[in-house]
């Protein structure tokens, strides 16, 4: 149902354009099985032209996403055949009251410019048809009728009002909301900047730091630093872009990868091979862990992965019903003694652990032809 109806990620007025869709479809259909069993088949026709009207009305909005275009077809849809049916059948069996309720449907889909002008123009032509029904039919019942006529021009006044006062009620709350989100994705943007630019403070310090360190500390540190700066990235690309949900997977991975290689010097010694959907995107607290994962097996593929034949770096990520399923491998020739390497755990291999289950993930680490990470994510 919600992938011909994603009313999470629709305004008021897109789920009332479906609203309408779905709510025509129905009647209609209603209405041209009424009309078949009572044998009125003109009437039947012009509601199976309704019908079809609708649907590709629908079709255009939610496969086109022509929302201006298909609320004026909504509107004609609930005008034409009614006034239609109206016309043929004199006003027998019909209610005018449904012609006094159309002009709500303009404020609910329209500007309240278009909706005031559309109004107009279902006022003038009911005002036209009774005026042309007098003129051929002057006994019709309702045209004889002083007081319901008065009062189908109180409702009119009252149904008009009701919509001026609704849309700007509507407007109003939505403008104040508007504001009230512009403030909190200022203050978001200005929150995730601060802290991307606190800890490339604290990567830079870290690097000035290793300048004066012996061989082996620096290794340290600089490790420590690219940990720090994994980090940064996810902030910087949440405050560049408009969602402060998710990050990209795919975009960070290509900016981690060049990061890190300029860090290590490991550009133009190896290939990296991309096997993402690039559409997945993760929430922060997922692609921070991620970060640190990446962080690590990039690292050291860099640093001590060697093949004479090219080195080779393969990544995949797929999405799936339990979850996410991640695999990262390099052609390394170096056989690795995996058993040995998880009883003699360093600090890199603890923190793939740690954020393996920090996202909810199961790791096996494993040596075949070069040395391969795969972690499944279970969905929470």
């Amino acid at each position: 149902m919600y992938k011909y109806f994603p009313y999470r990620e629709m305004n008021h007025r897109e789920i009332l354009l479906y609203g309408f869709h779905f709510t025509f479809l129905f009647i209609f259909t209603l209405a041209v099985i009424r009309d078949i069993y009572f044998q009125h088949y003109f009437n039947a026709t012009v509601n199976f032209s309704a019908i079809i009207t609708s649907a590709i009305s629908y079709y255009l909005l939610h496969f086109k996403h022509q929302k201006v275009l298909t609320s004026y077809i909504v509107l004609a849809i609930a005008i034409v055949p009614l006034y239609i049916l109206i016309y043929f059948n004199h006003f027998g069996n019909m209610v005018i009251v449904y012609v006094l309720l159309l002009p709500i449907v303009s404020f609910f889909l329209l500007d309240f410019r278009q909706a005031l002008v559309t109004n107009l123009f279902i006022y003038l032509l009911l005002i036209s048809m009774l005026y042309y029904i007098s003129t051929i039919n002057p006994d019709a019942p309702i045209l004889n009728n002083k007081l319901a006529l008065i009062n189908i021009a109180f409702a009119s006044i009252l149904i008009m009002l009701f919509g001026i006062f609704y849309h700007l009620a509507i407007e109003s709350t939505l403008l104040e909301l508007i504001h009230s989100n512009k403030q909190k994705d200022v203050l978001l943007k200005e929150v995730h900047h601060r802290v991307k630019n606190n800890l490339n403070i604290t990567a830079s310090m870290l690097g000035l730091q290793a300048l004066y360190e012996p061989q082996e500390i620096k290794s340290h540190i600089l490790k420590s630093k690219a940990r720090i700066e994994a980090i940064a990235t996810v902030h910087e690309m949440l405050y560049k872009q408009e969602s402060f949900e998710e990050v990209n997977f795919y975009d960070y991975i290509i900016r981690l990868e060049k990061l890190l290689s300029t860090a290590y010097g490991g550009k133009g010694k190896y290939k990296l091979n991309l096997d993402i959907d690039e559409n997945i995107a993760l929430p922060l607290d997922m692609m921070v862990q991620f970060g640190l994962l990446l962080n690590e097996m990039i690292t050291n593929t860099i640093k001590y992965a060697k093949n004479a034949q090219g080195l080779q770096i393969y990544l995949t990520l797929q999405k799936n019903m339990q979850g996410y399923l991640f695999e990262y491998k390099d052609n390394g020739e170096d056989v690795i003694d995996t058993n040995r390497l998880l009883e003699k755990k360093g600090l890199g291999l603890k923190l793939i652990e740690l954020s393996a289950k920090q996202i909810q993930g199961e790791i096996i680490i494993s040596y075949h032809n070069g040395l391969s990470y795969i972690l499944r994510i279970q969905n929470v």
